[in-house]
């Protein structure tokens, strides 16, 4: 069997059934968060844009925009969103992908599921299928696919979306195959976009792709046998090698929605500054530090961190979020990183101040393993001469120390917040937590909407 026939077997033949508990707590989890992201990012300029370009172009209004008034086409509700859920960089990451897995995968199933009248059991498969594809090929061409310059959630999310959306489209055999070789082509994404509002509109764009390939491979469109594996096809393109015979041979078997799992982000910023905010909070309340008291902060880290968290004296609020340096700080000044600190607007005086006292550095002593690219190990010393240097780490939310199913909801909640009343967002976070169970998924989708246009 061939490397795409295997893959096309695995999106075709899986169901719930074959999915234990353990799958079907975490695509709900994942599903809750995701929501509530979408929820917070519609106000956001990047989704405003989207959407004003989807009411220019018009589409008939089978989907939600989620947060929003507008109803409009499965492909431009896919765009916008999933331009809205990334908005802010705080939608959830997985380490096998190197990249945000739900936004896009979630963007899909619920256009994809309004127009064909999906229940939840089925957006509920198409995501976890999607998710699967991901990090297989996550694992099969990272870390190299990353270190040249792609952001996954793109270049490699637009295949899980097709995945995805052939499922909920009911695609044959052929059909699917077709879907996923449109997607090799269709798939991209650069990682020098990172700190702007084209990094949020990739995953917006992998979902819209996914959407496209499978409705065009619905109506006939065709793609090569071997777009995935062939000798100038997407692995070769993309990272430079050849996918091994057996990349998919554990789908199904292994679930890597499990085993790598998810790390739901704590804080609205790129996700290789969670563990040194995390340590500086930390080192913050235990040693009762204000900036007057610190000299110098240094954040050792990855080889591969220079080249994502790269914006040293960040010039907008979207750079902020790729800043050591301000979210250091922001950690130290403050006490904690949300979604308030990246207003756009001046950075605040005592913050500023503390960012010229921190230093990040690639250090080849931290670990390689790809869920370990996000550890850090920081060193703070004081005015008075202390030096207070906690262990390497990860952080909060990482598989290995999840957020509580309590904490989880607060945040959902709280970027609910700017559209529903909270009893709303509360009802809606019940009705997630059933996602399988419910008949249609447009009885949530209804749920969603906002005033905006």
């Amino acid at each position: 069997m061939s490397v795409t026939s295997r893959l096309v077997e695995f999106v075709l033949k899986t169901t719930l059934a074959d999915c234990p508990e353990p799958v079907l707590a975490q695509i709900r989890r994942a599903t809750l968060d995701t929501i509530g992201c979408m929820l917070a990012g519609a106000s956001e300029p990047v989704a405003a844009i989207v959407r004003q370009v989807a009411r220019a172009e018009g589409g008939t209004p089978l989907c939600t925009v989620v947060g929003t008034a507008l109803r409009t086409s499965p492909t431009w509700a896919a765009l916008a969103n999933g331009a809205a859920g990334h908005a802010h960089d705080f939608d959830d990451t997985n380490f096998a992908l190197l990249g945000h897995p739900s936004v896009p995968l979630l963007a899909t199933a619920l256009a994809g599921g309004e127009a064909e009248m999906a229940d939840g059991a089925t957006i509920a498969l198409a995501y976890v299928i999607g998710f699967e594809v991901d990090a297989a090929l996550g694992k099969a061409v990272n870390p190299e696919h990353y270190t040249r310059g792609w952001h996954a959630t793109t270049s490699i999310g637009t295949l899980g979306c097709a995945a995805a959306a052939a499922r909920i489209l009911g695609l044959d055999a052929g059909q699917t195959r077709h879907a996923l070789g449109i997607a090799a082509s269709l798939a991209s994404g650069l990682k020098e976009n990172f700190g702007s509002m084209t990094k949020p509109y990739h995953a917006g764009h992998a979902a819209r792709n996914g959407v496209l390939a499978a409705q065009l491979a619905r109506e006939g469109m065709t793609s090569s046998e071997t777009a995935l594996d062939g000798r100038q096809g997407y692995a070769a393109a993309f990272s430079g090698a050849v996918l091994p015979a057996d990349v998919f041979d554990r789908l199904g078997q292994r679930w890597e929605i499990v085993e790598s799992g998810i790390a739901v982000k704590p804080y609205p910023s790129c996700a290789l500054t969670h563990s040194a905010i995390d340590a500086l909070i930390d080192l913050r309340a235990a040693h009762g530090l204000t900036p007057d008291r610190v000299a110098r902060v240094e954040v050792r880290v990855n080889r591969v961190v220079p080249d994502v968290v790269r914006h040293d004296r960040p010039t907008s609020a979207l750079e902020r979020k790729f800043s050591m340096p301000f979210c250091a700080a922001v950690a130290l000044a403050r006490g904690g990183v949300d979604l308030g600190h990246f207003a756009d607007g001046p950075v605040d005086d005592d913050v500023r101040r503390l960012m010229e006292r921190v230093t990040m550095r690639p250090d080849p002593a931290m670990p390689e393993g790809l869920e370990q690219h996000a550890w850090s190990q920081v060193t703070v010393t004081l005015t008075d001469g202390r030096v207070l240097a906690p262990a390497m780490r990860g952080a909060r939310g990482h598989p290995n120390d999840p957020l509580d199913a309590a904490a989880l909801r607060e945040k959902f909640l709280a970027c609910a917040a700017p559209v529903l009343s909270r009893d709303d967002a509360s009802a809606i976070a019940d009705q997630i937590d059933h996602l399988e169970d419910i008949p249609d998924i447009r009885a949530l989708t209804s749920r969603l909407v906002g005033e905006k246009e």
